[in-house]
């Protein structure tokens, strides 16, 4: 007897393949790579679901939500009553950090930061001033 998780991952898997298919076959309609759009189609109670995470392209789809609707309808031998496409956020991308300075400073001038930094107080200002003097 079959796990339980094991019977869920293969729902999951086939439920996943389905949709892949059903994506597939929107872009091949409307001729577009889905390595450069990227297009997820789904169907649930009758309604057809197409998301994307540019918004450019959205708009497109939204002209031709006909065309997807009438070709869907039959392939699957279905009936899709509406059409609905949403944008999703894309991937934010990683902020990278400057690990190396930006200029550099002659040796007088980071001498002269070093001796300002001596009679200043404020912890993290002088250390911030030794740092740029370094």
């Amino acid at each position: 007897m079959k796990k339980s998780k094991q019977l869920v991952t293969k729902q999951i898997e086939l439920h996943l393949g389905e949709l892949n298919k059903l994506s597939d076959s929107v872009a091949s309609l409307l001729q577009i790579d889905r390595n450069i759009h990227t297009l997820w189609v789904s169907i649930k109670r009758n309604k057809l679901l197409l998301m994307t995470d540019d918004s450019s392209f959205a708009t497109q789809l939204r002209f031709q939500q006909a065309l997807i609707q009438q070709h869907i309808n039959q392939k699957l031998l279905t009936k899709v009553k509406e059409v609905k496409i949403k944008v999703i956020a894309a991937k934010p991308q990683a902020y990278e950090q400057v690990k190396e300075k930006c200029f550099r400073i002659s040796s007088q001038t980071a001498k002269v930061l070093s001796y300002i930094a001596e009679d200043i107080d404020d912890k993290e200002l002088r250390e911030s001033l030794r740092r740029l003097g370094r």
